[in-house]
């Protein structure tokens, strides 16, 4: 007998994805069922198209994450795509708690910003404009603690809170300074960041941001990916 949550996810336009999202965490799902988490995840995919027209994406658009690996498009808006923070964190060797707390903490900042912005506006209106950026799937996750691998004197297995989200693509060069791989991407960029504050402003900017590279070269360097630090630029 299918149960109404069940119903739910057969139902939504996000059903698919909730369940695609829920069989890839088979493993790490806690306190709830698959049912139980795939309606969560739908919620909250609701909550967000109440502000901003989510629509699943075709599967068939890639990001590349400046040479350190490649995600799939999830979900689109006119403004913007995302991807799923868990395979980020599979890309990168990021442990899926860890970037959940990054997410999270981000998603404090923007809750912070977004209601300075409405005691700003002054209208009595709580408005969504800085909340879009990080969504939060609703999923109660775990993964083994790496720090205690073994179990308690009671025998209880140690483990650490875990999430998936949506990252929208503008967030992805912060997310990646903030990466296990931060600072190889930011030796990989600053000759290109340099330049664009150089266009930007001018030689105003000469004294702070320089480089030898032309931009063809300094865009190829931002993209190369994983390159220990051999002592050079």
């Amino acid at each position: 007998m299918t149960t109404l949550k069940e119903k739910y996810v057969i139902l939504s336009i996000h059903g698919p994805f909730a369940e695609k999202l829920v069989a890839k965490h088979d493993d790490r799902l806690i306190n709830d069922g698959p049912a139980e988490q795939a309606a969560r995840v739908i919620a909250a995919l609701d909550r967000i198209g109440k502000v901003a027209a989510l629509t699943p994406s075709d599967g068939h658009t890639a990001i590349d994450l400046a040479g350190f690996g490649e995600v799939d498009v999830v979900y689109a808006t006119p403004e913007d795509n995302y991807v799923l923070l868990s395979d980020i964190a599979e890309q990168l060797g990021w442990p899926l708690h860890q970037a959940h707390e990054w997410a999270r903490q981000q998603h404090q900042h923007a809750v912070e910003d977004q209601r300075d912005h409405d005691e700003e506006r002054g209208d009595g209106r709580l408005g969504w404009e800085c909340l879009t950026d990080y969504i939060d799937l609703g999923l109660d996750l775990f993964e083994p603690d790496p720090e205690h691998p073994d179990r308690d004197a009671h025998g209880i297995r140690r483990i650490k809170s875990a999430g998936d989200w949506l990252i929208a693509h503008d967030r992805l060069l912060y997310l990646l300074m903030c990466s296990p791989w931060g600072r190889e991407f930011y030796n990989n960029a600053k000759d290109h960041m340099g330049l664009a504050f150089q266009h930007a402003f001018g030689t105003s900017c000469d004294g702070l941001f320089s480089s030898d590279l032309t931009e063809s070269e300094a865009l190829r360097k931002a993209r190369r990916g994983p390159v220990l630090d051999d002592g050079t630029d």
